[in-house]
């Protein structure tokens, strides 16, 4: 298994350099409430005027809850949004792999501070969630449709898993146990207790991880029984909101009625049971995040019935349902998925989170079955929409990740309001900056996997990692300027005698690749391709140095023609990065963009912090009539078109955002 690893890329270490010195204390003054934000609001649903933006209430809400659990009779204000406590989780989570990378005395010791509040809060009994225990006690656990309770569990949890194997400290494991022992004895399929799940999964995955790190059987068992028993009672959620209808119960979400015609079973994922599940339907961050546990359980159990629910919803996203950039979720009703091939690129959503979820899929069904092809949609989602979800300096964010973007018409669009053109420093419902923060920090734990006595690389990305093989400790160095160059040299700096064996992931954009050990060219018959891995056929030993070359160059990239929305026009991606043009670099009217027969390419350091561009020879369409005064006529007889040549810029789409306000395409169109 791995035991540690250091990321010593450039391209990452920046990113991860400025999530540590920017974005994480950035963000800590934002929930503690020590900065003064424009708080943004985004397109989640409900009446955005009823919330305060103001503050967040994130911290404060903890202390709220602990004086409250004193016996203070007015303890103070809870704000923000029914599911604000886990802001403090996934920070708390981000935290815990900063220190993992590097020792940091101040955050550490922020961090605690932050832990020894939320274990103030906790009740007696473990249960623990600040709304629930200030504003409606006798709700808990009654209204799991929207009620987050087990969502924002979970990312305690899996900030508390973090924070023990970052630090070796328990305080925080135990306030996570305590709080998970409460759900056990809960839920689950004995007599008196409730027979369901949570609207929102993430309870799932933290019960796993917290099962892996601490062994205990019943939190594996309670996972396995909160994955099966959803879809079994079809009307378990709408059951639930009836009676809070009956009961005269307010909306959890302010303005947004609790019998909501988008708040039926699909879209909490339990109109069937997972196993017979065939499509992703509903709320895309809900999905992949009940994915990722899929996938995971079935590695931890074996059980057929999770590996085949997993399996179904991977075909349908992969196959029919995610855009180019590995961006999921295609309208804002309900942040979810609608059918199959609508991929519109102008009014998707495509959630940051959504795809940060859709990492945890892709990496866990690369547990199970070891598929490269699940790797690269890893890497299509990282290299993308990931890291579009911020700016460059750590301090603005996307919730939504067009692939088409329109400054005038997301201001006079209602239907493309949600559609933002500047990164705002923070949202009312901000669970997309965390998550975004826990994501890139946490980047060394899917560079590798060790399976028996395999090692397999998943992921390029210039590191040094410690493995323990069967009591073979191991140390690999891999060196590459990945995204940018497509050379990847691995070099064994420690291994036993027997050596060990290899695999590393090819992608499937790569038409050639070339191998070397110890700088001998090594021949079709030294290795074996399979499933998107090339495995060694020898044992690699110490002081060994294997490298791969894998072609880089540009590639056009074509939509399966029943996207309508991309029907006739062409993608241009080099390696994983996928390509955008804007305003900025080529004038605006992007639609009337063709590209050329050409596209070179060259890395330009003082643009966006160094990015590798592409310029395509290509031309423009103009009007007959432009540049005179005369009108031109909104519609005529068809005639010749008219078009001039110029010379169109590309830059990787996650950078795209951070210059001037202006358009911005994904998608354009051909070679005339």
């Amino acid at each position: 298994m791995l035991e540690k690893i250091t990321i010593t890329s450039p391209f990452w270490r920046e990113r991860q350099q400025i999530i540590a010195k920017e974005m994480i204390p950035y963000q800590w003054d934002i929930i503690n409430d020590l900065k003064q934000v424009d708080i943004a609001i985004t397109n989640t649903g409900g009446d955005s005027t009823a919330l305060d933006t103001e503050k967040s209430y994130v911290v404060e809400n903890f202390k709220v809850a602990a004086k409250k659990k004193q016996g203070e009779a007015n303890p103070g204000k809870r704000g923000g949004m029914v599911f604000q406590d886990s802001d403090a989780y996934k920070w708390l989570e981000a935290a815990a792999y900063t220190l993992e990378c590097q020792d940091d005395p101040e955050l550490r010791q922020k961090a605690d501070q932050l832990i020894d509040i939320i274990g103030a809060a906790q009740e007696d009994d473990g249960y623990l969630n600040t709304y629930f225990q200030v504003i409606e006690p006798e709700r808990k656990y009654q209204s799991l449709y929207m009620s987050h309770e087990l969502y924002c569990a979970g990312h305690l949890i899996e900030a508390a898993v973090a924070y023990t194997m970052a630090t070796g400290t328990k305080k925080f494991l135990e306030i996570a146990c305590k709080l998970a022992d409460n759900i056990d004895a809960n839920f689950g399929p004995e007599e008196g207790k409730i027979h369901g799940a949570d609207g929102h999964e993430e309870i799932e995955l933290a019960l796993l991880r917290l099962y892996e790190l601490t062994k205990e059987e019943r939190y594996l068992k309670l996972a396995e029984y909160l994955l099966l028993i959803r879809g079994q009672d079809p009307d378990f959620f709408t059951a639930q909101q009836r009676r809070d209808v009956e009961l005269g119960r307010k909306s959890l979400i302010p303005g947004l009625e609790i019998i909501h015609p988008d708040f039926k079973a699909p879209y909490f994922q339990s109109d069937k049971p997972v196993e017979e599940q065939m499509d992703a339907k509903g709320h895309a961050v809900r999905v992949v995040y009940l994915c990722s546990a899929l996938a995971l359980g079935a590695v931890l159990t074996s059980n057929e019935r999770l590996k085949r629910a997993a399996d179904n919803y991977w075909r349908n996203i992969v196959q029919k349902r995610m855009y180019v950039t590995g961006a999921i979720g295609s309208t804002p009703h309900g942040e979810a998925f609608t059918g199959d091939y609508d991929l519109p690129n102008d009014s998707i959503y495509g959630e940051t989170c959504a795809s940060v979820g859709l990492i945890f899929f892709a990496h866990n069904m690369l547990r199970e079955r070891q598929d490269g092809a699940m790797g690269d949609v890893m890497e299509q989602a990282l290299y993308n929409t990931v890291l579009a979800g911020m700016n460059l300096d750590g301090k603005g964010f996307f919730y939504v990740n067009p692939l088409e973007a329109n400054p005038y018409l997301s201001k006079v669009n209602p239907g493309l309001r949600h559609v933002l053109t500047r990164r705002p420093g923070w949202f009312a419902c901000a669970c997309c900056p965390p998550n975004l923060a826990r994501m890139v920090m946490s980047l060394g734990h899917y560079v590798y996997q060790s399976k028996q006595d395999t090692i397999l690389s998943d992921l390029f990305v210039d590191s040094c990692a410690k493995f323990n093989l069967d009591g073979q400790h191991i140390t690999l160095k891999q060196s590459t300027n990945y995204p940018w160059e497509g050379t990847i040299a691995y070099e064994v700096q420690e291994a036993g005698e027997s050596g060990f064996k290899f695999a590393v992931r090819v992608p499937q954009w790569c038409e050639h690749f070339s191998l070397k050990l110890n700088q001998h060219e090594l021949g079709a018959g030294a290795y074996e391709l399979k499933h998107g891995y090339l495995y060694l056929k020898e044992h690699l030993h110490q002081g060994d140095i294997l490298e791969l070359t894998l072609e880089l160059k540009p590639m056009l990239v074509e939509a399966d023609p029943r996207i309508s929305a991309d029907y006739g026009k062409q993608a241009v991606s080099r390696g994983p990065i996928v390509y955008c043009v804007e305003e900025v670099d080529n004038g605006a009217n992007l639609q009337c963009l063709h590209l050329g027969a050409d596209l070179e390419g060259h890395y330009e350091d003082k643009l966006l912090g160094g990015v590798y561009v592409l310029e395509s020879h290509g031309q423009r369409r103009i009007r007959p009539e432009q540049g005179q005064e005369i009108a031109s006529p909104l519609y005529r007889k068809v005639q010749p078109a008219q078009f001039e040549e110029q010379l169109i810029k590309l830059i990787p789409y996650f950078a795209w955002c951070n210059r001037s306000e202006g358009e911005m395409r994904v998608w354009l169109n051909p070679k005339l």
